[in-house]
C-alpha cells in the first residue's frame, strides 16, 4: 500500500512538474509603450494614405494597458510629435487622419533619434513594459545631423528597438533600415504590394507584444 501511495505521489508531482515548464515556456503578452514614425516626405505623396490604413489597424490591435505616439518627418527642421502618449485609439486615428506631405531633405536618423528620446523620457516606467518604435519610410536619409552610431548607441542604452516598414513607390533603401533592425532586435518588413500591409499590421501588432 505504501509503494501504491508514494507512486501516486510520484506521478502527481511528475505531472505538476511537466504543468509548470509548460506555463514557462509560454508566450505571455506585454504591455507596450511606442511610436509609430511616419515618412512624410514628397516620396511618400502617393503612399501616404495606405499608410495611414496600416498605422490605424496597428492602433487597432493595442490593448488597454498600451500606449502610443505618432510622430511625423520631413526634414531636420520638420520632425514633429503629432500626437503625445495616449491609450486613446480615436485620438490615434484622428492623428493619423489629418497627417499630410511637405517638401524637404529627409532626416531619417534624426526623426529616430527625437522619437527614440521622447519614448525615454516619456514612457510609462513598469517592470516588463515593452519600448520600442515602428518606423514606416522608403529607407532614404538624406540630411540627418546625427550619426548613426550615436543613434544606435542610444537605442540600445534605453533598450528600444525599432522594427521597420519600408515602402516605397519605386525602390527601398535598404542598407540603413538593416541597421536599425537588427541592431536592436527589432524586424525589417518589405511588402512587394500595399496589399499586403494589413496582413503586416496583424503580424508586427502580435510580435512586439510577446515577451
Amino acid at each position: 500500500m505504501k509503494k501504491f501511495i508514494s507512486s501516486i505521489i510520484l506521478s502527481l508531482c511528475l505531472l505538476a512538474a511537466a504543468s509548470f515548464a509548460q506555463n514557462a515556456n509560454e508566450t505571455v503578452p506585454a504591455a507596450v509603450s511606442y511610436g509609430i514614425v511616419v515618412d512624410n516626405s514628397g516620396s511618400y505623396r502617393t503612399l501616404l494614405g495606405s499608410v495611414i490604413d496600416f498605422s490605424k489597424d496597428i492602433v487597432e490591435e493595442n490593448k488597454t494597458d498600451d500606449e502610443a505616439f505618432v510622430v511625423r518627418f520631413v526634414a531636420s527642421d520638420n520632425i514633429k510629435l503629432a500626437q503625445n502618449f495616449t491609450d486613446s485609439k480615436t485620438e490615434l486615428r484622428d492623428t493619423l487622419d489629418n497627417l499630410y506631405i511637405e517638401g524637404g531633405l529627409t532626416a531619417l536618423l534624426d526623426a529616430v533619434y527625437f522619437s527614440a528620446k521622447y519614448l525615454a523620457e516619456n514612457s510609462k516606467d513598469e517592470a516588463g513594459r515593452k519600448k520600442f518604435l515602428i518606423l514606416i519610410t522608403d529607407g532614404e536619409d538624406r540630411k540627418s545631423a546625427v550619426k548613426i552610431e550615436e543613434l544606435l548607441k542610444f537605442l540600445k542604452e534605453k533598450q528600444i528597438k525599432v522594427y521597420a516598414v519600408a515602402l516605397a513607390d519605386e525602390k527601398v533603401s535598404q542598407r540603413v533600415l538593416d541597421k536599425l533592425t537588427k541592431e536592436t532586435g527589432g524586424k525589417k518588413y518589405l511588402p512587394k504590394t500595399r496589399a499586403e500591409l494589413p496582413a503586416i499590421a496583424k503580424e508586427l501588432a502580435n510580435q512586439i507584444r510577446i515577451q
